[in-house]
């Protein structure tokens, strides 16, 4: 491992009493990180959660489950926890106040075997779309930061 350890990013986490790490790479290099605070951690993997929003909005876009961010997500109904989350979305709402059952209709309109493709085909991870839904927050979905 190439990486060189950044101890005074210590103090970043530190205030805000954080647990985390931070990878820097340059592809230029071709090493796996260049940079790196509290690489322990960032070899271990972890459930992806908020941060899968970004490549799960990309494959709902090209799998044709939505056409754009403008496009309207109709609400079902169904009460939840956050007033934000009670409502039409589209894809820009749904990012800003991560709008967990969005994702999840991306997830059951994609479905498991396209999204497993999608997920190889980005090296995403374990690569594992199986378990408890939302597999991204609950199921086996992994990733680190390395």
């Amino acid at each position: 491992d190439s990486a060189v350890e950044q101890p005074r990013w210590e103090k970043f986490f530190d205030q805000f009493e954080a647990k985390g790490t931070v990878v820097i790479s340059d592809e230029r290099s071709g090493s796996v990180a260049d940079m790196v605070f509290n690489n322990e951690r960032a070899k271990k993997r972890f459930s992806p959660a908020s941060t899968f929003k970004i490549p799960h909005a990309l494959f709902a876009l090209d799998a044709g489950v939505i056409d754009d961010e403008f496009d309207t997500i109709k609400w079902d109904g169904a009460k939840r926890a956050y007033p934000a989350w009670n409502r039409d979305q589209n894809l820009r709402s749904s990012i800003r106040h991560s709008v967990v059952w969005v994702y999840q209709r991306f997830a059951d309109a994609i479905g498991e075997d396209k999204e497993r493709e999608y997920l190889e085909k980005i090296q995403y991870g374990n690569q594992d779309p199986t378990g408890e839904n939302p597999f991204w927050v609950e199921g086996n979905l992994r990733i680190s930061a390395h």
